[in-house]
């Protein structure tokens, strides 16, 4: 959790979310129960704007404890999110803690804030929840009136902390994830680096085998001609500009971004030509290499593409904390979904080597 461009200047220790993971098992074995912890010896459980927190949860005798020991038996991990670095934090804590990493993720993509994940968007409740950071301060929250509570009150804890930490949320049941998670979403992102690689191979473009994977639609081709960027209340936020060329030379595409690009529209009409939850997506001209927004900067040849959302981001209920509407822009700006989402299917396993005699 934070903003991007922070890891240009910080980086991970690499043990944040294993931490974070570790704190919210500390609390099941301190008792908690319905945002009530049994067990408050020493501790100074504090209530507002929503929260229900504790500012730095260390038991005692943690290190020594095992996962019976911490009263919730962690079987698997999941990313929250299968974009930047978040899709590649569940590897990493899978690989530490020996634990299969399931082939699935709560968005589809990115989103810059905690509520826009989509089990908490079906009303599954967040708490207990962590957040920890590089020095190993583990904040804790047992109960909060809603997701975007949780977010704020993290949110203000992670600027402290240095804009960057590691976040875990309660365990999810296995009925939980198949219905509120989006599915294969590692093989998703397997399947469109095999198709990029292939292109490559046979000389075919990256761009073209990208939308043909994803069903999307180009939006602009040119020159990164302008960016406007700053890190405020713990998010990369701004604008940036395409200045286009061959056919779509003379346009100018402008687009809005929140740690992830917004919205998108031509500056000669004003026209909005896509917007969240479809994701706008920036990649390198010749190669396809996707460009994240804290890596943009003038003078990039640079291909804008738009890719479909996952059926569970378009519902009514979803696009009041995933559409425009959710980051502040007027009801005029309408969420039209650029094509239909094509489901995942999962990455087969390797078959294995044959035995040699």
């Amino acid at each position: 959790m934070g903003a991007p461009t922070i890891q240009l200047e910080k980086l991970c220790s690499g043990t944040e979310t294993r931490d974070a993971l570790r704190c919210v098992q500390d609390l099941y074995a301190a008792g908690y129960n319905n945002g009530q912890l049994s067990n408050k010896d020493g501790l100074e459980v504090k209530r507002g704007d929503g929260v229900t927190y504790l500012d730095d949860y260390r038991p005692s005798q943690t290190d020594t404890q095992t996962d019976a020991d911490r009263g919730v038996r962690v079987v698997a991990v999941m990313s929250a999110e299968i974009g930047g670095l978040n899709s590649m934090e569940p590897l990493v804590v899978g690989a530490a803690l020996d634990l299969p990493v399931v082939d699935a993720d709560g968005m589809g993509r990115a989103f810059p804030e905690l509520q826009m994940f989509g089990s908490f968007i079906c009303g599954v409740d967040p708490c207990p929840a962590a957040l920890s950071d590089d020095k190993g301060q583990r904040a804790a929250v047992l109960q909060v009136d809603s997701a975007k509570h949780l977010e704020n009150h993290f949110r203000t804890v992670c600027v402290n902390m240095g804009c960057s930490a590691g976040v875990a949320f309660a365990p999810l049941t296995a009925a939980q994830v198949r219905s509120s998670c989006i599915q294969y979403s590692l093989s998703r992102a397997w399947r469109l680096g095999h198709a990029v690689l292939h292109a490559y191979k046979n000389s075919i473009s990256p761009i073209h085998a990208i939308l043909q994977q994803e069903s999307g639609r180009l939006l602009a081709t040119g020159k990164v001609s302008d960016v406007q960027r700053t890190t405020t209340a713990g998010f990369a936020r701004g604008i940036l500009k395409v200045e286009g060329s061959g056919d779509f030379l003379d346009e100018t595409l402008k687009i809005d971004f929140q740690n992830e690009n917004l919205v998108a529209r031509f500056l000669s009409d004003n026209k909005v030509v896509a917007c969240v939850p479809d994701l706008i997506t920036i990649v390198d001209a010749d190669s396809g290499t996707p460009i994240a927004t804290e890596e943009q900067r003038y003078g990039l040849r640079v291909a804008v593409l738009v890719l479909p959302a996952p059926p569970l981001l378009c519902t009514p209920e979803a696009l009041q904390v995933v559409g425009p509407q959710a980051f502040g822009y007027p009801e005029d700006v309408i969420y039209s979904p650029v094509g239909e989402y094509t489901c995942n299917k999962p990455v087969p396993p390797r078959p294995p080597a044959p035995l040699h005699t």
